[in-house]
Parts: C-alpha cells; structure tokens; sequence
C-alpha cells in the first residue's frame, strides 16, 4: 500500500447517507470550495463549475429521489455540472471523483446522489444553465456516529452487493478478451484503484484490457443495474470515476501515463458488442 494520503483515500471511501447535523466550519468550507479549482479535466476545453449548497433540505432530495431522500440526512450538498459536448459525462465523474477523494482525505464523508433520469428537474431545482450536465450530487459532512446511521449505511452496501471486494479476473484481461487474469504486479494498484471506484447502483461497469503495452477501459453498454432510459449513461459517468482513480494510483506509485479517450471504436483491440470502448491508457 502507498503511503499517499490520497490512494489511501480512494481505498478507504465508503458512501455514506446518514450525517451529523451539525454543519462544517467556514474554515473547512473553504477548503472545500477550492478543491474545484484544483482538479484535473480530461476535456479541457469543457466548462466545469461547483456550487456548494448547504440549504438543500430533505424535501429537495425527496423531489429528486422519492423516498430515498428521505433517507439521507447532509448538511451540505455540492453541485457540480459540466457544459461542453466531447464526453461530458466521462469528464465529468473524472473530475467530481479528484473532488470527493480530496474530501475523503479530509475526513469528510461523501455520497453520490445519481441525477440523470431526473437530469432536467435538477437543473430547474438547482438554476443551471439548460446545457448543464449534472450526473450527480455530492453530499457531505460528518458522518452520523450512531448505531442507526451505521446500519443504515451497512444495509445499504449490503443490498448493492458492496460488503468486499470483488475478484479482480471478472474485470481485468489480458491481450484478448476472452483471457480474465489477475494483473501484473506493476498495474494491480491501478486496477484496484479502479475497482474500488463508487458506480452507480453499484453496477461496476469496468472492464480493462492489457494489451501491447496499453491498457484500454471499456464500459458494458447495457446493465440491468442501472435501471432504463438516461439511467443506462451512468456507465460514462462511472467511467470516468473509475479512470480519476487510476490518475490517483499512477501518481502515488510514480508512474506516468496519458489518458485518450475514444470517439471511434474501431480504434479499440477486438471486443464484445456489449462492451463500449471508453478510454485508453498509455504508460510512459
């Protein structure tokens, strides 16, 4: 294990849904709003902006969740929306995941809350611009340290199957597709990075290939996870997740490598229809 307080982060993040009540200091606050202005983009001529929010009150979470939000209980929200069309939903869970493993690392719990099958209300509820992406809410703050809060959170994993690990062979492959491995010793900290990514409904929608010294992330086109319609975009979104956490794993292990992601899957090795060529990593 690296001694980076970040890869540390990403290991240990864990969502959570019920919070203290009592709010962040200013003082933390404001590390956190400036946490936006750090993070990395994979797209940079797309516009990125984080509105912190702590006036979202149950009944808002409840309009865009149903009775879920009921559920959640955070003094503050962060509402970060991209504009931009060259993989705006990719670019942005790569950038909203530096954010919330820089939160993690502070010691503040954070939990995704999903937006896009409820996309457009959001962006009245909130006020952003019609072309705003959203993906998804973050909610944070201090996690509730009473026996409820932590069933409840234990619960929730539990029903989305997130209670350990999973085998790393059903995700990773090496020079085909039809070769599940475990990864070589030099790349096992990124895949483990990755898989350790949060996904929405806990879908996990990675699958990494080795080949000819690079490694290409595809995403499943269809999970059942997910739910139907603008839900299925989710596999983008966690996508990008996923390939912060590997940036994250690279830089705390030394590594160098650059990110290029695919509009064309006819640049991609041979894959099964179901799977959608997203990214690929070259090391240097």
């Amino acid at each position: 294990m690296s001694d980076s307080p970040l890869y540390r982060a990403t290991m240990a993040r864990r969502s959570v849904r019920r919070y203290d009540a009592r709010p962040l200091d200013e003082a933390t606050l404001e590390q956190v709003r400036a946490l936006a202005d750090a993070v990395r983009p994979l797209v940079p001529a797309n516009h990125f902006s984080v509105r912190l929010r702590s006036d979202l009150v149950r009944h808002d979470l409840v309009t865009l969740l149903g009775a879920y939000g009921r559920l959640i209980t955070p003094p503050h929200a962060l509402v970060p929306y991209l504009q931009g069309t060259a993989h705006p939903l990719t670019d942005l869970g790569y950038r909203v995941e530096q954010i919330v493993v820089q939160l993690t690392a502070l010691g503040i719990a954070t939990c995704y809350i999903g937006t896009l099958p409820r996309e457009e209300r959001a962006r009245e509820m909130l006020a952003l611009p019609s072309d705003a992406r959203i993906g998804a809410l973050v909610v944070f703050g201090y996690a509730a340290e009473t026996v409820g809060g932590r069933a409840l959170d234990g619960l929730v994993r539990a029903a989305l199957g997130r209670t350990q690990l999973p085998a790393l062979e059903h995700f990773f492959f090496i020079e085909r597709v039809d070769n599940p491995s475990q990864p070589p010793a030099f790349l096992r900290p990124l895949i483990e990075a990755a898989v350790r990514a949060p996904s929405a409904c806990n879908a996990q929608p990675w699958r990494f290939l080795w080949r000819d010294g690079c490694l290409t992330l595809f995403v499943t086109r269809h999970n059942p996870r997910y739910g139907v319609g603008a839900a299925q975009h989710y596999n983008l979104y966690d996508g990008g997740i996923a390939m912060a956490n590997i940036t994250i794993a690279l830089e705390a292990f030394g590594m160098r490598g650059q990110w290029q992601l695919l509009s064309d899957p006819s640049g991609a090795p041979p894959h099964p229809a179901a799977w959608l060529p997203l990214a690929q990593l070259t090391l240097e």
